[in-house]
């Protein structure tokens, strides 16, 4: 039996959230939070250092839309960003939409005792965890 794993990103401009899950467990957990640059840029040094001590199969990267399911700037920046990891790391790369993962993040933080101001990048790590736990459930494996 092979087992492959996976990487789901919460995509943000100042903070990306990392998280990993196997097709064995069908578990996400949230692994990191990679602070970008300054001036925005992605900090490819710390992506690489999480990318590369893992095996991965496949990345998992979330969309986010507005309220009526229309794209935003965020949206774009997203796809970049994921058309930027298949070309770097020459591993596919699957969307999902992540319509309020990270008001559901804070909800969940919140309910596990966290202050209601949790630190961003708990958020951000636990957005991309339940962006990659909504394509394992969704995701039909054989």
């Amino acid at each position: 039996m092979n087992i492959n794993t996976y990487l789901g990103f919460d995509i943000g401009t100042k903070r990306t959230g990392v998280a990993i899950a196997n097709s064995l467990t069908m578990r996400a957990t949230g692994i990191a939070v990679i602070k970008h640059h300054k001036d925005n840029s992605t900090n490819w040094v710390e992506l690489d250092e999480v990318i590369n001590s893992h095996n991965i199969k496949l990345f998992i990267v979330g969309l986010p839309f507005d309220k009526q399911g229309k794209e935003q700037i965020m949206t774009f920046i997203a796809k970049s960003f994921g058309k930027k990891l298949k070309n770097r790391y020459q591993i596919e790369v699957e969307f999902i939409d992540e319509y309020l993962s990270s008001n559901e993040a804070k909800k969940l933080l919140k309910y596990n005792h966290h202050h209601h101001n949790a630190q961003r990048g708990n958020v951000d790590k636990q957005s991309s965890q339940l962006i990659l736990q909504t394509w394992l459930n969704e995701k039909k494996f054989d």
